[in-house]
């Protein structure tokens, strides 16, 4: 199975903390057409994106410093148009699955044969942005688990004061918060998200509140306390799943 060589030109963020795997990736993907530049840590992976577009990032799961599950979040807030591939060892397909939640657009088990990683990269690459509904989901599941992002947080507040301002929204979307926005807009914002998102959950299961904290990947009674906190009643939803069953019987 072979896969086309990508246009001249295209970029490549490679993270990846053992200097084997890391040459050998360098090596190959730039014998495949790629213009590769790696970073051996999270951190200087992040650095250079601040600096630097790519057209994709490869990023290792596990790394010495940030995770690679950080450099994906750290990815969709600061350059949510910039896909990222994860590599994660056999045996930790969930920890994969957790990367797509964050915004990962695709992963590869190790060990991989280079034409699988190319059509990978190359589909990657070539797949719609995320929509605003998608990035705002992506957004929330951050807010949902604060803890698990304290490191993402920290990296966010490292980011420069003279750091470039994010590129327009498109037509139609609404522009995520970034770090550095007034607090009680964020909060604000924030509390939009999440009852867009959470509303979302409730229409796609007809008001089951149990089917969508799983949708969510929280518990039930956290589903339950934030349904509360955002005042949303799921059984409007309910009704009105009701509504159409009853109006397509």
């Amino acid at each position: 199975m072979t896969a086309p060589a990508p246009a001249a030109g295209r970029r490549i963020l490679v993270i990846e903390d053992e200097e084997s795997m890391r040459h050998a990736l360098g090596k190959a993907l730039a014998r495949a057409g790629w213009s590769v530049e790696a970073a051996p840590t999270g951190r200087e992976g992040v650095e250079r994106l601040r600096t630097t577009r790519y057209d994709v990032v490869l990023s290792d799961v596990r790394l010495p410093d940030l995770s690679g599950l950080d450099v994906v979040a750290l990815v969709t807030e600061t350059s949510p148009g910039t896909p990222v591939v994860v590599m994660t060892a056999f045996g930790t397909v969930e920890t994969a699955l957790v990367a797509m939640k964050r915004g990962a657009r695709d992963f590869v088990t190790k060990p991989f044969d280079m034409p699988v990683l190319l059509q990978i990269l190359e589909r990657a690459v070539g797949a719609p942005a995320p929509t605003g509904d998608a990035r705002l989901r992506i957004e929330v599941e951050r807010r949902f688990a604060p803890q698990e992002f304290a490191r993402v947080e920290t990296e966010l507040r490292r980011a420069p004061a003279d750091e470039p301002p994010a590129a327009p929204a498109e037509p139609g979307e609404a522009a995520l918060p970034r770090a550095g926005d007034d607090p009680l807009e964020l909060r604000d914002a924030q509390r939009r998200f999440e009852i867009r998102y959470v509303e979302d959950l409730l229409a796609r299961t007809g008001g089951n509140v149990a089917a969508a904290a799983r949708l969510a990947g929280i518990s039930r009674p956290n589903l339950h306390k934030k349904l509360k906190v955002l005042g949303v009643d799921p059984a409007k939803f309910k009704r009105a799943h009701r509504r159409g069953r009853s109006a397509g019987t």
